[in-house]
């Protein structure tokens, strides 16, 4: 294929979607996400491509080189910064965008995107071109310049080491999973920690992000100094205490889905304050326990959720909230009320 015969803007445009999407599933964010895909597109628009026959395999080999060097340089930072951090949560929105099509093409749980901050660059980048975008080793090969069966060795060592790390790699039933968030959602607004506890199983990992919020509305209590690795009782109580006083202050907890998952934004005065996410396991016998639990409070993170959610869509939730509350009060008759109050 010639240079000329080669429309470069149409080309990268057609696989804009899918190279944000990767680039996400490298970086676990989409600020990063999006410097590295303007960062292919200048390389896209500057490079000769007499010898491309595939702009879509050539933008995807650029795409996930950049990715690697730019994972690179951010994982120094992350183990440089004293406080933990946690990737950054995608809202599925209710008119998805072309990226978010192409992301939700290439689903990964968020408890996957988290515990893929322990593969090395090479190995995530193998593992999300095989597992998410369904690439064969030959074109994991072209791309990480190594052969067929040295990366399907690369994603094999990736897997069992998500395995031990306790990474859902197997979706759980979609409908025992929405039970139980449902149940958590309705404990954390009853402030019901006896309930809380009972959803989680006997050795349970909670994590939370690090960054205190200096945005967060006021009186909104800030995330913890250290990431929380709980697998005592004890500890888990101690967290739930603090996930308890943030569903409090943030009035409501809403059920939405991320990346393709059920989770629940806590939400105060029109704006997401903290992401719910969590993994149920449990013997197909007994009813499904919290195995993990994730909670992303940090505004900075959370900016992408408010922009998919929309301070709008928020306050028609809101409303909806208020007119059912006021419809369960105004059914009682054994004691007067103004419903218009």
């Amino acid at each position: 294929m010639t240079e000329q015969v080669i429309d470069k803007a149409s080309s990268f445009q057609a696989a804009r979607a899918r190279l944000f999407a990767l680039a996400y599933r490298m970086l676990g964010s989409r600020a990063e996400a999006e410097d590295v895909v303007q960062d292919v597109w200048l390389k896209w628009h500057l490079a000769a491509t007499q010898e491309v026959q595939t702009p879509a395999a050539w933008l995807t080999t650029l795409t996930t080189r950049t990715a690697i060097d730019r994972l690179r340089h951010v994982q120094r930072e992350r183990a440089s910064q004293a406080t933990g951090w946690l990737p950054e949560p995608w809202l599925d929105e209710v008119a998805p965008s072309a990226e978010e099509l192409a992301l939700r093409a290439a689903e990964m749980s968020y408890g996957v995107m988290l515990l893929l901050e322990r593969l090395k660059p090479d190995e995530r980048a193998a593992f999300v071109l095989h597992e998410a975008f369904d690439c064969d080793y030959a074109e994991i090969a072209k791309i990480l310049e190594r052969t067929p069966g040295a990366c399907r060795q690369i994603v094999h060592r990736a897997k069992e080491r998500l395995r031990r790390a306790g990474a859902p790699l197997e979706r759980p039933d979609p409908a025992a999973h929405a039970q139980i968030v449902e149940r958590l959602r309705c404990a954390l607004e009853a402030q019901d920690r006896v309930g809380l506890l009972r959803l989680f199983g006997e050795a349970p990992e909670v994590v939370s992000d690090a960054y205190a919020s200096a945005s967060a509305p006021q009186g909104l209590p800030t995330s913890t100094a250290t990431p929380v690795f709980a697998t005592r009782e004890p500890a888990v109580a101690g967290w739930i205490e603090k996930v308890t006083s943030l569903a409090r202050h943030a009035r409501h907890a809403e059920i939405v889905s991320v990346g393709g998952a059920t989770c629940i934004a806590l939400i105060c005065e029109g704006e997401v304050v903290g992401v719910i996410d969590v993994s149920t396991g449990g013997l197909p016998s007994d009813s499904p326990k919290i195995v993990a639990l994730r909670a992303v409070t940090s505004a900075t993170r959370l900016q992408s959720a408010n922009r998919a959610l929309g301070r709008a869509a928020i306050i028609q939730l809101l409303a909806r909230i208020q007119r059912e509350a006021v419809v369960s009060v105004a059914v009682r008759r054994d004691f007067p009320v103004d419903v218009y109050a």
